[in-house]
């Protein structure tokens, strides 16, 4: 698959193998877990480069690891076109990203996304990032990769936690719009097909090539997340990003439905799509409790707020809308 960003053209290649991509001048971080369970597939990708080992979770995607990250580029003499691979999930691919997007103004860069969340969502259009001061992505970049491999062959290892994560992402794209993506996983029965991937990349895509920096219609794509980045972030990262997405759309939805924006039948339709792949419902009461005091505060530092918080809600089944609004406490009191 094609796309073209910016007048950055990206390629997205399902692959059997990696053995063709063999560059003279590249720098690898991959993280250490994934290197771990599949050393068959990426030692020889990796072989002869340099690599950074990155312990993968949210409280390592920080500044100071950046700054790790930075110093390793300078050591082996990185320039504008060294190219840099990021192996892992998005947690990895995010912080490979925004590196490779700021070290000398910016180098070549590709992706190799290792989990189901990051082959649809996080490696996919553009978006880079670190957390800061216990707020998720609160600083980044749009930088879209020249070149996204994927292997499905890494997806025999994920956890049933990571395939949920990468279901509540394909359940999203499915109700932004009547795409096709609701039919196809609707009958696929929870099975991660390269139909239910190319599909799902297609619809982000489509709404990232004509609005990379997120000013218009990619906005849509934030459907659930000022819901699930205030349960992200009041956890602290304990509750993964698919789980807080899936309650973002659930609350979504009842947001809608207390506006008189859908009606009950929109309303259950789209918490049965939900349920059909066990996604997650409740947060527990400890995170609630900290909802509920902190919050206002939370919204507030979310990227997407401008002078009214900017909220995805339905208008229908597969029909959603960009809503400001001023009151934060609506989103809170949805929450606790």
């Amino acid at each position: 698959m094609r796309f073209i960003l910016n007048n950055i053209i990206s390629e997205i290649d399902i692959l059997d193998s990696f053995d063709d991509l063999v560059y003279n001048n590249k720098i690898v971080i991959i993280d250490n877990k994934v290197h771990q369970l599949q050393k068959a597939i990426l030692d020889p990708l990796i072989k002869n480069s340099s690599v950074y080992f990155f312990d993968a979770n949210e409280n390592n995607k920080t500044i100071d690891e950046l700054e790790n990250i930075y110093r390793f580029f300078q050591d082996h003499n990185v320039n504008r076109e060294t190219i840099i691979i990021g192996i892992g999930g998005g947690i990895t691919t995010d912080i490979t990203a925004f590196a490779a997007s700021t070290f000398k103004r910016g180098c070549r860069l590709q992706l190799i996304p290792t989990t189901f969340l990051a082959m649809v969502d996080a490696a996919i259009g553009g978006k880079t990032a670190v957390n800061f001061n216990g707020f998720k992505n609160a600083i980044g970049t749009f930088y879209p990769a020249e070149r996204i491999y994927i292997n499905l062959d890494f997806l025999k290892t994920l956890s049933n936690k990571d395939y949920i994560s990468g279901w509540a992402e394909c359940v999203k794209a499915s109700l932004i719009k009547n795409n096709g993506l609701y039919e196809i996983i609707s009958k696929d029965n929870a099975t991660i097909t390269t139909e239910v991937l190319l599909k799902t990349i297609e619809i982000k895509m489509a709404l990232c090539e004509n609005d990379l920096v997120d000013l218009g219609e990619r906005r849509k794509l934030n459907l659930g997340h000022t819901f699930a980045h205030v349960i992200e972030s009041a956890s602290g990262y304990t509750i993964n990003h698919g789980d807080a997405v899936a309650i973002g759309i659930r609350k979504a939805a009842e947001f809608s439905k207390n506006e008189n924006l859908i009606n009950k039948n929109d309303f259950v339709k789209i918490n049965k799509l939900l349920d059909n792949f066990n996604l997650q419902k409740n947060i527990p009461i400890k995170i609630k409790n900290i909802i509920k005091k902190k919050g206002k505060k939370i919204i507030l530092q979310d990227k997407k707020a401008g002078k009214k918080i900017r909220l995805v809600i339905f208008q229908g089944f597969q029909d959603v809308q960009v809503k400001e609004i001023e009151d934060s406490q609506k989103i809170v009191d949805l929450l606790i």
